[in-house]
């Protein structure tokens, strides 16, 4: 920013151009429309976010409502439709409802460019005209266009309420703040276009849609796990386990399991020191292969070079439904937990949110088809 450039309308609407965010037509449109209500396009703002009203004059962006004029659902849709537009037409939103299923659990659905996209929502009431604002902006985020397009979605208003919006590259977004706009939020979720040629909302679906959008080395790391399982399993319950262990993946195997890591391991320091062991890595083994039997999942690998993340570079269960009813556990996770807790049933009940997971998505899916 030149020091010449002032916090004026007039100031802004050339920043937005120069930026390659507005048109001179569309900057010269929304001046005139300013003008037309007795603005003064070179009076001085104090407050830089209050220039932001422009942007609606000019055509740009979008406006997140603090309440909706009509029904929710309306609301939802008009709000996912105008962020969409601000793609130019790479990303296209329809399908948009809000389902309540027959326990009264509320979800945000919709379709981006054909892919269906669930998210848990919650309403004081039924006569509501506040949105979940969770719900919100993890769906304005699943519109982020992604696919090689840099652009991302930025609040542009300290304050959530009534905030305008603009899809943005890295470059427009640092010269709306080196001219002095808040930018206190900026959304982007992994953008999954592609979709499966596989028969819907089955196993073979979403094993498919895992290796579409997962990196070359994840799906080497998940396919050296998988090739391996059946000869490693075999070892671990020749060499560790005993006689009688019931070796059916049922849930009374998973309490006898529970019995024999809290015997061979009396705290989390003395698994920590057996690192590597066989016996635990083959208990992460059965705990996982017990899931897929017991319940609708499968197993999933996220690798990433940042070894802080947070259950990446290790196998995990995920339940064959959509993102938004969130069942996923890591075995090896659920193991340490239990030697940390030292609680009976603790590990089986954290691996039950995987069937429960399912059980939500089939239920709204029923909600829809009413």
């Amino acid at each position: 920013m030149t020091n010449a450039t002032r916090h004026t309308l007039r100031g802004f609407a050339e920043t937005l151009v120069r930026l390659g965010i507005a048109t001179d037509e569309q900057a010269a449109t929304g001046l005139a429309e300013a003008a037309g209500i007795g603005m003064d396009l070179d009076e001085e703002f104090e407050d830089t976010d209050e220039l932001t009203f422009l942007l609606g004059e000019c055509g740009l962006g979008f406006q997140m409502p603090e309440k909706v004029l009509g029904g929710l659902e309306d609301g939802y849709e008009d709000l996912l439709l105008d962020a969409a537009a601000c793609s130019g037409g790479s990303v296209v939103v329809d399908d948009v409802e809000l389902v309540r299923d027959e326990d009264g659990d509320e979800y945000l659905h919709f379709r981006r460019n054909g892919r269906s996209i669930w998210h848990p929502a919650e309403h004081l009431s039924d006569s509501t005209r506040y949105m979940d604002w969770n719900a919100a902006f993890d769906a304005i985020g699943d519109l982020v266009p992604g696919n090689g397009d840099p652009r991302g979605f930025h609040q542009l208003d300290e304050e959530a309420y009534d905030a305008w919006w603009l899809l943005l590259t890295p470059e427009q977004a640092e010269g709306l703040q080196e001219f002095g706009l808040p930018m206190p939020v900026r959304l982007g979720n992994r953008v999954r276009d592609r979709i499966p040629t596989a028969e819907p909302e089955t196993l073979a679906w979403y094993v498919e849609d895992d290796r579409l959008h997962a990196s070359e080395e994840s799906r080497r790391r998940l396919d050296e796990w998988l090739t391996s399982m059946d000869a490693a399993l075999d070892r671990w319950r020749t060499a560790h386990l005993p006689a009688g262990f019931p070796f059916d993946h049922s849930l009374d195997s998973l309490a006898e399991l529970e019995r024999l890591v809290l015997d061979r391991f009396d705290s989390l320091t003395s698994l920590e020191a057996a690192a590597g062991d066989e016996f635990f890595e083959g208990a992460v083994r059965y705990v996982g292969e017990s899931a897929v039997r017991l319940w609708p999942c499968r197993w999933t690998y996220r690798h990433s070079d940042d070894t802080s993340s947070v259950f990446a570079n290790e196998p995990m269960i995920r339940s064959n439904a959509p993102d938004g009813f969130a069942g996923e556990f890591s075995p090896a996770y659920v193991l340490r937990t239990l030697v940390r807790s030292r609680t009976s049933d603790d590990m089986r009940k954290r691996m039950e949110d995987i069937g429960e997971a399912v059980d939500s998505y089939r239920k709204a899916l029923r909600s829809r088809a009413r």
